[in-house]
């Protein structure tokens, strides 16, 4: 059960979105680009403009719905700002912890060596113990090296 029922906290979506088919089966709350086809793609890491793929209402769908793949998706803007609740991986999070995108997916910044680009931060402290859903408040992507 996922603890949001909605993607986009900040109620912007209106006309701070892109309608666009899947290229594949995408869950809400995943980070996307659009591909050279102009579909819906799962972003690789934090590169080019980024969306926050919403949940399908439109086609009955909730939060914990996969679109599938040929189907349309609203992406949201991820831009400085806003909140969004997105899709984790289970584990522990900490309000103001730095997220950054791996294969579509937000995740806390590694604590391992490297240099990572941060979406956001953090705005729930909470364990999960399988993929659910935090809030993260967007920011300009910056830099980190950890």
């Amino acid at each position: 059960m996922a603890r949001y029922h909605r993607v986009n906290i900040d109620g912007q979506s209106l006309y701070k979105a892109e309608t666009r088919k899947t290229a594949a089966a995408l869950y809400p709350g995943t980070l996307a680009v659009i591909n050279g086809s102009n579909l819906f793609a799962q972003a690789t890491g934090v590169v080019g403009r980024l969306y926050v793929i919403d949940c399908a209402y439109h086609e009955g769908l909730g939060i914990t719905d996969q679109i599938p793949a040929g189907h349309s998706a609203i992406g949201n803007y991820l831009e400085e700002g806003r909140e969004f609740a997105v899709r984790v991986a289970a584990g522990t999070y900490t309000k103001d912890q730095p997220i950054t995108v791996i294969a579509g997916q937000a995740v806390a910044v590694p604590a391992t060596a490297g240099t990572y680009q941060i979406i956001g931060y953090s705005q729930d402290a909470v364990t999960t113990t399988a993929v659910d859903f935090i809030r993260i408040r967007a920011r300009a992507s910056s830099v980190v090296v950890a």
